[in-house]
C-alpha cells in the first residue's frame, strides 16, 4: 500500500483528491479525483492535457507552443510527487495532493517548469554540493467588497489601514488569529514558517520559511504555501495577493532567496572565517551580476512586477552589491560566519519559484566556474550609484531573457519557447489598458 494509501486510511472522511502541479507561472493546475479511484492515482494512470502547464496568466493555451501544437495537445498524465497531501483549506472532504506532469512514456514534460528544479538539484549533487536556501515572501491583504484593491479594515477596531505602519506589533496582533491560521494550516501541510512580520504598508506582511539543504522541499514549500495563505483569508473574508505593486506610494512585495552551499564534507564554501566571505563567495556574486538582467523576466515575470523597480523603495535597481544594505540586489547578510550566505533581492512575490530560484543557483555556479569577480560592494544608499541599471520595462526584460545564451543553457528549449511566448501573449492582451484593468487580471491569479 503507497503512503498516499496509507494516509487516506486515517483521514475517512476524504472524499476528493485534488492533485495540484505548477504550470509555467507557479499557478496551481490540476484535476479533482474521487477517493475511490486512488490505485488510478498512484499508478500514474490520470491524464490530462498536454497544454495543461502552458497556459499563460489568464488560463489561456500559449499560442505557437510547438509540442502542443505538433501533438495536437495529447495527453500527458498528472501524478504524485511522493510528497504528502494534506486537507484543503477551503473544503474539508478535500485532500490537495503535490503533484506533477510527465509524459505518458515516463519522460518529463519539457514545459513542466517543476522539472527545472529536479535537474538544478541534480547538478548539485553531481559536484557533491548542497544548495541551503530560505525563501521568504511579502504580501498584501485587501478588502475583498471592493472592486478596486482597498487596503483591508482591523479585525479589532474595524478601522482602515492606513500608513506604512513599519514593523508595527499593532498590526500583527490585530491580525494574529489569522496570522496564526495561516501558520498552522502550512504546519499541517508540512511546512514550517518562522518570523512574521509587518511590512511597509496597509496589511502588508512577510513570512518566512526555514532554511533546509533538500532543494525542491524548500521550493515546492514555498509554491504550495501561497496557495494556503490565499485559501486562509478567503475562508477569513480577505483577498491576499502577491501582486509586486498594488499601491503606487507603498513599497512593492518582494519574494528573496537566501542561498549558501555546502561542500561534501558539509563545510559552507563561503565561509572563510571572516566577515567578508570567501573567493568563492565572490565568484558567485559576479555571476548573479552577470546574468541580473538575463534572468530579470523570471523575478518580474508580469507587466505589473516592473513598477516594482523603482528607486527609494527597497527594491533593487542598479547592478551592484553590498554588505548587510538592504538596497542592493545581491547583499552578503551580516551575522555567524558559519552561516555566510547570499541574499537575493531581485525576485518579486509573483515570481515563479521553480524558475527563478532555479536560475539564481545556477548563475551562482556559473560565476563560480567562471572565477567572475564582481566590482567592489557598495556602502550606503544603491539608488545614487552609477552602476548599470537593472531593467524597469517588461520589453527589454524580454528581450534580453530571449537573447540570453546563458537561459539557452539553462532551461529546456521548449519551456524556454514557452515561457518567451507566454510573456509576449501577455502583454498583447494588456497593451493600452488602464492600471485597474491590470490590477483586476493580477489581484487574485498571482
Amino acid at each position: 500500500m503507497s503512503e498516499l494509501s496509507d494516509w487516506l486510511k486515517s483521514q475517512p472522511d476524504i472524499k476528493f483528491l485534488l492533485l495540484a502541479a505548477p504550470d509555467v507561472n507557479g499557478v496551481m493546475r490540476g484535476k479533482s479525483v474521487p477517493v475511490r479511484d486512488v490505485e488510478k492515482v498512484e499508478n500514474g494512470l490520470t491524464r490530462m492535457a498536454l497544454s495543461t502547464p502552458t497556459v499563460d496568466i489568464l488560463g489561456n493555451e500559449i499560442d505557437g507552443c510547438s509540442l502542443v501544437e505538433n501533438t495536437g495537445d495529447c495527453d500527458i498524465v498528472i501524478r504524485p510527487t511522493g510528497r504528502a497531501p494534506y486537507r484543503s483549506v477551503l473544503y474539508e472532504h478535500i485532500a490537495i495532493v503535490p503533484a506533477d506532469f510527465w509524459m505518458t512514456d515516463g519522460s518529463p514534460v519539457q514545459t513542466a517548469c517543476r522539472q527545472l528544479t529536479n535537474s538544478v538539484a541534480r547538478a548539485f549533487d553531481a559536484r557533491g554540493w548542497q544548495a541551503v536556501v530560505a525563501l521568504e515572501i511579502e504580501f498584501y491583504l485587501y478588502d475583498l467588497s471592493e472592486s478596486a484593491i482597498t487596503p483591508p479594515s482591523s479585525p479589532l477596531t474595524g478601522e482602515a489601514l492606513t500608513g506604512r505602519e513599519c514593523a508595527s506589533i499593532t498590526d500583527i496582533q490585530h491580525f494574529a488569529p489569522l496570522l496564526q491560521q495561516m501558520c498552522d494550516r502550512c504546519a499541517d501541510a508540512g511546512i514550517q514558517t518562522t518570523s512574521i512580520l509587518s511590512e511597509n504598508g496597509p496589511g502588508m506582511f512577510e513570512i518566512n520559511l526555514y532554511h533546509s539543504a533538500d532543494l525542491m522541499k524548500a521550493v515546492d514549500d514555498m509554491a504550495y504555501m501561497r496557495l494556503i495563505l490565499r485559501d486562509v483569508c478567503h475562508i477569513n473574508g480577505y483577498g491576499l495577493t502577491f501582486m509586486p505593486k498594488p499601491y503606487a506610494d507603498y513599497d512593492g512585495a518582494g519574494q528573496h532567496l537566501h542561498f549558501s552551499i555546502l561542500d561534501q564534507n558539509g563545510r559552507n564554501i563561503f565561509d572563510n572565517g571572516s566577515a567578508e566571505g570567501s573567493t568563492t563567495l565572490l565568484h558567485a556574486v559576479g555571476g548573479l551580476l552577470e546574468t541580473i538582467n538575463e534572468l530579470l523576466l523570471l523575478c518580474a515575470p508580469h507587466v505589473s512586477s516592473y513598477r516594482r523597480l523603482q528607486p527609494d523603495s527597497y527594491a533593487p535597481t542598479s547592478k551592484c552589491w553590498g554588505y548587510d544594505n538592504r538596497s542592493v540586489p545581491i547583499r552578503i547578510p551580516a551575522g555567524n560566519n558559519e552561516a555566510r550566505r547570499i541574499e537575493y533581492r531581485v525576485a518579486g512575490a509573483d515570481a515563479n519559484p521553480y524558475l527563478f530560484v532555479s536560475a539564481v543557483l545556477m548563475a551562482a555556479l556559473h560565476g563560480i566556474d567562471q572565477k567572475f569577480v564582481p566590482p567592489a560592494a557598495i556602502d550606503g544608499f544603491s539608488y545614487t550609484s552609477t552602476d548599470e541599471t537593472i531593467y524597469s520595462s517588461m520589453p527589454d526584460a524580454l528581450q534580453a531573457f530571449e537573447s540570453s545564451g546563458f537561459v539557452k543553457s539553462l532551461l529546456p528549449e521548449l519551456l524556454r519557447q514557452a515561457y518567451i511566448q507566454g510573456k509576449q501573449q501577455e502583454m498583447s492582451h494588456l497593451a493600452g489598458k488602464d492600471i485597474d484593468f491590470e490590477t483586476n487580471i493580477y489581484k487574485s491569479r498571482i
